[in-house]
């Protein structure tokens, strides 16, 4: 059944049922929409259902494959990997990943599941850095699909021996995925449990970056997380620099030290000692030249924490800009339909809040689908596009933020983090405001994204049962103390504090 929000007006509740044990819900990050590039995927019910388990494995065991050696691993009628990490002068390295003929992923949220599996066992990216560099080598791919002129001016000879020109990126229509696919992972050092095994610069190309600009968000909680993801390398990158030049020095002072004692010792040597004398000196040379290896990776890795600071700087700047742009932009003025479905809510109880989402004929009243989760806080419902979102309580009695897709009344994403049981939902733009609960004793405001991901929170705790009002582009909360607190609605920086007489 398709419906249209359009369509839907909300109704607060209309009927009790009794209470129902809540069953668990999948967390899964890849549920967000990163792609400015609409893709097309296949939304019938399929003859076979797989979990997300099986699906990540499918990506994961390539990328264990590869981690233990392999160069070229999968089945080429299915999933596989041509490993191109050939270290080419002047040229990019990167992993061939490829969709054969009978490869069955038909929905751009399960290929990212498998990228975020392969990212994960390849090189040892956490599950949420996974799924985001996931998210960008599917846009990045459908940007330059088909564009072999690109692809060999960036890529190893290795790698490009492997493309196929109508087969290179990928399709936006999952139609087109098997047998004519061949996606493009860029790598950086590739090195299993770096931030930089893949190169986060080729997936950032102005190309993508303008897509993404297209969103009704332009695309900035995902830019956002890539900042972020850059800031980190390069702190991983200046770390290993010093480590290195520190361990190089180190090294280099033992060598003149060793050295000096060998001229006093080849001073006082005799001819049977001349050839212990030349081994000694081979082997001082030998690490000399290793030190001064060490000395120029350094170099090297200093150079990738500026070259990454010097991006992620730019792109806050243009990141910010943005956000400028949509803080003034005019909203528009929506028209108002005439409904022919209700939203509804089934109470658990009528001395509680907590329910199910029920959707229901206008003209008969009849209930024509009933959501999956059964402990949705009415209090906190908030109606976005063709997206409900809410609080909802979990088995241990804490509460998460949830999406719910309208059209189907599924759980579309779960949040991940605890919120605050006496919070309600505030929502502002592409914004959504919770409490955030860290325990009894620290509350804070947060802000999430419209797939329920924590982007910010506050620096302070708030009181515990805060409310939120905007006014002139700040987010105004309560203190513990009763004092006002002023935040920039964008991520939660602190703007001003006042006490309230």
């Amino acid at each position: 059944m398709k419906i249209r929000m359009s369509t839907i007006f909300l109704l607060v509740c209309f009927a009790l049922a009794p209470a129902g044990a809540q069953s668990d819900v999948n967390t899964n990050e890849l549920e967000g929409n990163l792609a400015p590039v609409e893709f097309i995927n296949n939304e019938r019910i399929p003859d076979r259902i797989d979990t997300r388990l099986q699906i990540w494995q499918i990506g994961n065991s390539l990328g264990r494959a590869v981690r233990n050696g392999a160069v070229n691993t999968g089945r080429t009628e299915r999933y596989f990997v041509i490993h191109g990490n050939a270290g080419e002068s002047g040229k990019l390295d990167a992993d061939i990943f490829g969709l054969g003929a009978d490869a069955g992923v038909d929905h751009i949220r399960n290929l990212r599941t498998i990228l975020q599996g392969y990212l994960e066992g390849a090189y040892g990216y956490s599950a949420r850095d996974a799924a985001l560099l996931a998210r960008y080598i599917t846009v990045y791919n459908a940007v330059f699909r088909g564009d072999m002129d690109y692809m060999e001016a960036r890529y190893n000879s290795v790698a490009v021996n492997a493309l196929v020109p109508e087969k290179v990126g990928l399709d936006v229509n999952y139609n087109q995925w098997p047998g004519k696919t061949l996606m493009i992972i860029p790598l950086g050092n590739a090195v299993t449990g770096s931030l930089s095994a893949v190169d986060t610069t080729p997936l950032t190309e102005p190309e993508v970056i303008d897509e993404m600009r297209k969103e009704e968000d332009k695309g900035i909680p995902d830019r956002k997380d890539m900042v972020e993801l850059k800031e980190r390398e390069a702190e991983e990158a200046e770390k290993k620099a010093r480590e290195q030049t520190q361990a190089a020095d180190k090294e280099q002072a033992v060598i003149a030290e060793e050295k000096q004692q060998l001229e006093e010792e080849k001073a006082g040597a005799g001819p049977e000692k001349e050839e212990e004398i030349a081994r000694k000196e081979q082997e001082l040379n030998q690490r000399e030249e290793e030190a001064a290896a060490q000395k120029e990776a350094a170099q090297k890795s200093q150079e990738l924490a500026e070259k990454k600071t010097a991006e992620a700087q730019k792109e806050r700047k243009d990141i910010a800009a943005d956000q400028q742009e949509m803080l003034t932009d005019e909203p528009s003025v929506p028209i108002e339909p005439t409904p022919s479905l209700v939203l509804g809510f089934v109470l658990n109880d009528s001395l509680s809040p907590l329910g199910k989402i029920a959707l229901l004929g206008a003209a008969d009243g009849k209930t024509l689908q009933t959501s999956e989760i059964t402990t949705v806080n009415i209090r906190t419902i908030n109606v976005i596009d063709d997206s409900l979102y809410a609080l909802a309580a979990q088995d241990d009695g804490s509460y998460r933020l949830v999406k719910i897709d309208l059209d189907s009344l599924e759980t579309a994403a779960h949040g991940a983090d605890a919120i605050s049981a006496n919070s309600l939902l505030w929502v502002k733009d592409s914004a959504i405001y919770a409490l955030v609960s860290e325990g009894s004793a620290s509350v804070r405001l947060g802000l999430f994204d419209r797939d329920v991901r924590l982007k910010a929170q506050s620096s302070v705790n708030v009181h515990p049962f805060a409310s939120v009002l905007f006014n002139k582009n700040v987010v105004v909360t309560q203190l513990s103390d009763g004092g006002a607190l002023f935040l920039n609605p964008l991520d939660l920086t602190e703007v001003d504090i006042r006490d309230v007489e």
